[in-house]
């Protein structure tokens, strides 16, 4: 029905114009090392380029044109898809959307489905994308996406209705300020949607202490309204700063994400905390791809004397018979039984707790069990037993 309103003061695109559903790479940097993935919001002026526009003005597009340059290991693509179904026909018009997003993202990772992911999102496509991530969680196909996913970036992304509206109400908005005056039915079509949009957000909460987040905030009212569109309390998830980014821009809802010249200070400001984002994702990355090399789960038994052995990794095992032996393990949950006299065991948890035995006589068995308790021979240390 939303379309059909929008069609009858916007004319249809003619034939030949560009697809709106597609996910296009605008960047391919040598080896790259991370995936951000662009994703727009409503557009009801049914132009055929949002997916572009949104992030363009003055022919720049800056996730193409500046942001590379800053970091040119990333692979940098664009989400487009036809908002005006997503978020104007019905609730499984924006579930379809995000689907489509996981397909064709899915396909362009094929090759690297474990490199980390951000999402960069304006306005509502920040739903499509929370959706996105909430359906990949659990599911066998797109699992990896969500395993993958280090954080999102929101543009002006209402969370919640702010001063008391709804989530519909708020696209309400967006559309009223860039139309003028649209027809009551055309209101009453996007506030009837509030309610998923508000589940949307409810499942989104079960992801919020795996992800990190900023969330930039428009400061100035669009158009005519004279009225800041989607305020600080709707676009902020209210989470503390180790999770959560909130940063104020000196920009409408529709300009918030466009930038002329990598110069622009309010760019520079975005690039930056961008880019900060981008290294603790791959620094991540390279730590677990380093701790999985790490895991091989072995087991040694030795017998005999002046013997030395070393472990890497997690759950491991050594087992020493003799005199004047070295046993060393770096990890958690390790085990260590040692028999016989002059013997030393060093063992190193992950967290850079460690403990280090030396036995001059007898039988032990020590095991780490993490920061909070010193770790000791099992006589010695009841709780370990």
């Amino acid at each position: 029905m939303l379309r059909r309103l929008f069609h009858q003061s916007y004319p249809p695109q003619q034939e030949g114009t560009s697809p709106q559903n597609f996910l296009e790479i605008l960047f391919e940097g040598e080896s790259p090392e991370i995936d951000i993935v662009a994703v727009h919001g409503l557009n009801p002026l049914d132009r055929p380029n949002q997916a572009r526009t949104t992030w363009t003005t003055g022919g720049r597009l800056w996730l193409k044109d500046f942001l590379p340059v800053r970091i040119p290991r990333s692979r940098v693509m664009l989400f487009g898809y036809n908002s005006n179904v997503a978020f104007g026909t019905s609730t499984a018009g924006l579930a379809e959307q995000a689907d489509n997003l996981l397909n064709r993202l899915s396909s362009k990772r094929a090759g690297a489905p474990d490199r980390p992911v951000i999402f960069v999102c304006h306005s509502l496509g920040g739903l499509v994308v929370k959706r996105a991530l909430s359906t990949s969680r659990g599911d066998n196909t797109y699992c990896s996406i969500f395993d993958s996913t280090f954080g999102v970036v929101f543009f002006g992304t209402p969370h919640h209705g702010g001063n008391g509206a709804g989530l519909g109400a708020i696209a309400a908005s967006i559309t009223r300020a860039v139309l003028g005056n649209p027809s009551n039915s055309f209101l009453e079509a996007l506030t009837r949607e509030s309610n998923f949009l508000s589940v949307i957000t409810d499942d989104f909460s079960q992801l919020l202490e795996k992800l990190y987040f900023i969330s930039f905030f428009e400061t100035r009212p669009l158009g005519n309204t004279r009225q800041i569109v989607v305020d600080r309390t709707s676009a902020t998830l209210g989470l503390g700063r180790e999770r959560e980014k909130q940063i104020a821009l000196d920009a409408d809802h529709a300009r918030i994400c466009k930038f002329a010249n990598s110069d622009d200070p309010m760019y520079q400001q975005v690039e930056d905390n961008i880019a900060q984002m981008v290294d603790a994702a791959i620094s991540k990355t390279k730590q677990k791809n380093e701790d999985s090399k790490k895991r091989l789960d072995n087991i040694t038994a030795i017998l005999g004397s002046d013997n030395k052995v070393a472990q890497h990794g997690r759950s491991n095992s050594s087992l020493v018979t003799g005199d004047v032996n070295h046993t060393q393990q770096y990890g958690d949950n390790n085990k260590s039984t040692v028999e016989g006299r002059g013997n030393v065991t060093m063992q190193i948890s992950s967290n850079e707790y460690y403990g280090l035995w030396e036995t001059l006589r007898g039988y032990f068995v020590t095991q780490p069990v993490g920061p909070w308790m010193n770790n000791q021979p099992l006589e010695n240390n009841p709780e370990a037993r």
